[in-house]
């Protein structure tokens, strides 16, 4: 996807072969591969379509989607197919179900959702009579009868072959609810005994008017595999290798096998091979069929929802800019919504704008967006963000544009102890059966990777705890020679053969969690766009997607998140106000500067002493020995302070160029004829931020805006996926050969050595704007009012580096007077 010369498209051959039952890691211990992987392998071996079937769940669909999007140009006629392996509680054989249209998956989506609904966190309870509508109800108030959920389903049954009469049982009680609908699962075992099984399962399906469809029951992609597979059951049943016994797999057979191996294994029933074809060409259904309707509510009336967007942007840039609105404010302001109209995302800012306005003028909570929403004019107009973009040099381009091809991602932080208030009223609004929280997907890291299989290896406690103290970290290799350092033998296989799978277990899914504030809303039913988790709390639902998922399928999601420094700052302003009279708004003290720098001057004067004691996102002993160094002088001096403590830069080796530059020792001056230099300007000559990044790999290394976009995705999923690593050559390659100036090898490298260091939190340039706004409001507020900060920062704990009686002194040092309460003196917070 990234060569210069892509490669040939794939010409399927027959036999045409499309494997239909295929677990993946998404089944949670089950499965021994990443979706991704099988769904690449898929199209490697040249099979004309794959299905993912994880147990009661569509949490890794969308994972598999996008591998077979992203190699559609390899594979042109693969197709991609999302089902699922329907588990039951009463004994019923497993069932493949597959919904053929849009309107048949929404049904597979509710019955996914009862079943979440009716079981515990992460186990569903479903059994038969649910498929048919004829199950009990998941609450005791729902009303009327379930809805018959098989209608539009092609059902695979999966043969209980140590009960054949249930598995009679359940399929003649299929054919008769979904003629013409049903198949029946051949799946050689290896063991001796295939031919008797296929001619069993053929004669079963005859009987009962349905057809025999070939498949290997797929678990991983390839046989090495197999033990990753065998590692996974025992962490499931919390037994060794040793104990397992038939809990794990008889062989090291249930992976892809080649379009022509199958066929070879049903060489006596060729039309089971036949019937996969037959099977796919009823299906209909795709994800990109998810058309997503956000919620109109928020529609003036008699207006379409861009014109009400429209009307409140320009009603708040009179706010914002009372001394006139310049041709260059509507110029940006009028690209902005004609591109919002373009992509249609009007709704979209009118939910967040409503979700704002709430939060500030009923409840006076304090809040502002960051992310790349502070990129957005609109967004400061309508009052969802505090930043400036003109003053803080912002890209608008970076939130939406025509190249990416992705929704916008506005987040908005709230007060850490009122956020609640906010969560409950998009409850409240939307009703929780159209209203989510997304999913996090929990994955093994370094550490418990190595746990969880050293004990399913016999590996002691002792020694474990010995092996994590070692700690590799993700972009770290194995080295088993540091073992010899703890009293193992390095050269021994059993060892070598554990951390290989190790290797491979680390970034596997462990389970899903809810995500602090991502929600997913919808005018209509969201069960029926993906099944809903039960989460810890019974207020809150959770849908099976993370935020990449909703991302890869064009779904508005809104973040709802979190910050405590906002409680500070909201205590702080009504303080000054009650006792000083002075009431001031976040967005009024980034003009300060430009408007008058007199006052501005002590606030940045306070942190070239380091004077940032309790201060937002300074405090630590890194940016307080930083701040002497960097001296800021204005507020985009801040945004760089926000970003270059970080690992990323640091990781990098960007901070001490920047610093030697900045103060002269290193002079640098832009070159006009140099286009990396251009992009770099700001900074002087260093990346500091994900844009950049990007902008490197598009000016300089010659990526399209696509593939830069890939390349933020790489650097936003740090170095556990090791995504980043694919674009290196491309990166390399493409500087060396630069039309407007060739870069050496080695230059080129060292670029892409500070890229990668944004793998480790590195930070977009609008996420540190929007801090460094807080840093300034709270340098601000230390600066002139260093009482009404330490009791606002007393009310506001726990938060920061410092406890309580830190700050006490250090407000002592700064001359404010400390008393100790008194019922008779003291109000609530002061």
């Amino acid at each position: 996807m990234l060569t210069t010369e892509p490669p040939a498209p794939l010409v399927l051959e027959p036999p045409f072969y499309a494997e239909l039952v295929t677990t993946s890691n998404f089944s949670f211990l089950r499965g021994g591969s990443h979706p991704e992987e099988l769904v690449a392998h898929a199209m490697a071996m040249g099979m004309t379509a794959l299905g993912i079937c994880d147990r009661n769940s569509f949490a890794g669909v969308v994972r598999g989607y996008v591998a077979a999007r992203e190699n559609q140009e390899r594979s042109p006629d693969f197709r991609y197919l999302v089902g699922v392996r329907l588990v039951f509680a009463d004994g019923t054989p497993d069932i493949i179900a597959y919904p053929s249209d849009r309107v048949s998956y929404g049904r597979l989506c509710k019955l996914l959702t009862l079943g979440n609904q009716r079981g515990e966190k992460g186990s569903p309870h479903l059994v038969f009579e649910d498929l048919f509508g004829a199950g009990t109800p998941a609450a005791e108030n729902q009303q009327g009868p379930l809805e018959d959920f098989s209608q539009g389903q092609l059902f695979i049954l999966m043969p209980d072959e140590g009960n054949w009469a249930r598995t009679e049982e359940t399929l003649d009680r299929l054919s008769r609810q979904a003629p013409d609908r049903v198949w029946i699962a051949g799946v050689p075992r290896f063991d001796g005994h295939d031919r008797a099984r296929l001619n069993r399962v053929n004669a079963l399906a005859r009987r009962h008017g349905a057809k025999m469809i070939a498949s290997n029951d797929v678990h991983y992609h390839e046989p090495d595999r197999s033990i990753v597979l065998d590692v996974v059951t025992c962490i499931r049943e919390h037994v060794t290798l040793e104990e397992a016994g038939f809990r794990l797999s008889a062989n090291a057979e249930r992976h892809l096998k080649l379009p022509v191996e199958m066929a070879r294994l049903f060489a006596e029933h060729p039309d089971a091979i036949a019937q996969t074809q037959a099977f796919i060409e009823r299906i209909q259904f795709s994800l990109t069929q998810l058309e997503y309707n956000y919620p109109e509510e928020t529609v003036g009336d008699g207006e379409t929802a861009q014109q009400t967007l429209e009307r409140l942007t320009w009603e708040g840039a009179a706010k914002r800019f009372p001394e006139g609105i310049t041709n260059e404010i509507k110029r940006s302001l009028w690209t902005e919504l004609c591109l919002i109209a373009y992509k249609g995302y009007a709704a979209y800012f009118l939910t967040v704008h409503d979700i704002v306005k709430f939060a500030r003028e009923e409840r006076g909570i304090l809040c502002q967006g960051r992310g790349s929403a502070a990129n957005s004019s609109v967004c400061f107009c309508l009052g969802i963000t505090e930043v400036d973009p003109r003053k803080a040099t912002l890209v608008f381009g970076r939130f939406i544009s025509t190249e990416r091809d992705e929704p916008p991602d506005i987040d908005v932080d709230f007060e850490h102890e009122r956020r609640e208030e906010v969560m409950q009223y998009v409850y409240q609004k939307y009703g929780g059966r159209r209203t989510g929280l997304t999913a996090n997907v929990i994955t093994y890291r370094s550490k418990s990777a190595i746990r969880e299989t050293a004990k399913v290896f016999g590996v002691s406690d002792d020694t474990i705890v010995a092996l994590n103290q070692l700690h590799w970290g993700w972009g770290s290799k194995l080295d088993l020679r540091d073992l010899a350092n703890i009293g193992l033998n390095p050269d021994d296989p059993v060892l070598a053969q554990m951390f290989e799978v190790v290797k491979v277990l680390r970034g596997f899914p462990r389970h899903l969690s809810q995500h602090v504030g991502g929600f997913v809303i919808t005018r209509d039913s969201l069960e029926s766009l993906v099944p809903i988790s039960k989460s810890a709390m019974d207020s809150r639902t959770i849908i099976e997607w993370n935020k990449d998922d909703i991302e890869a399928l064009k779904i508005l999601k809104v973040d709802i998140l979190a910050l405590g420094m906002l409680s500070c700052l909201r205590r702080g302003f009504e303080l000054m106000e009650a006792h000083y009279g002075h009431k001031v708004e976040l967005a009024e003290l980034q003009s300060e500067e430009f408007r008058s720098p007199e006052l501005a001057r002590p606030v940045y004067e306070m942190t070239h002493r380091a004077d940032t004691i309790g201060v937002f996102q300074i405090e630590s002993r890194a940016q307080m020995t930083m701040l002497p160094r960097l001296k800021p002088v204005r507020f985009y001096d801040l945004v760089i302070e926000v970003a270059i403590v970080r690992p990323g830069p640091i990781q990098g080796g960007m901070v001490h160029p920047y610093l030697k530059r900045r103060d002269g020792t290193e002079p640098w001056q832009a070159n006009p004829d140099d286009p990396l230099d251009m992009v770099l300007e700001k900074t002087l000559g260093i990346p500091l931020f994900q844009e950049q990044a990007m902008q490197m790999a598009i000016i300089g290394a010659g990526f399209t805006p696509g593939e830069a976009d890939q390349l933020r995705r790489a650097m936003a999923s740090w170095r556990r996926t090791g995504k980043i690593n694919i674009f290196r050559e491309r990166f390399i390659n493409g500087m060396m050969n630069n039309p407007k100036r060739q870069y050496s090898r080695d230059f080129a490298e060292r670029c892409f050595s500070q890229i990668e260091g944004f793998a480790e939190y590195g930070f977009p340039e609008s996420h540190a704007a929007s801090f460094a706004l807080l840093v300034y409001a709270s340098c601000w507020l230390k600066c002139h009012y260093p009482d009404v900060f330490l009791c606002a920062l007393l009310n506001s704990q726990p938060m920061g580096f410092y406890a309580p009686s830190q700050l006490v002194r250090d407000a002592t040092e700064h001359g404010v007077e400390v008393r100790a309460a008194d019922v008779n003196a003291s109000l609530l917070e002061s």
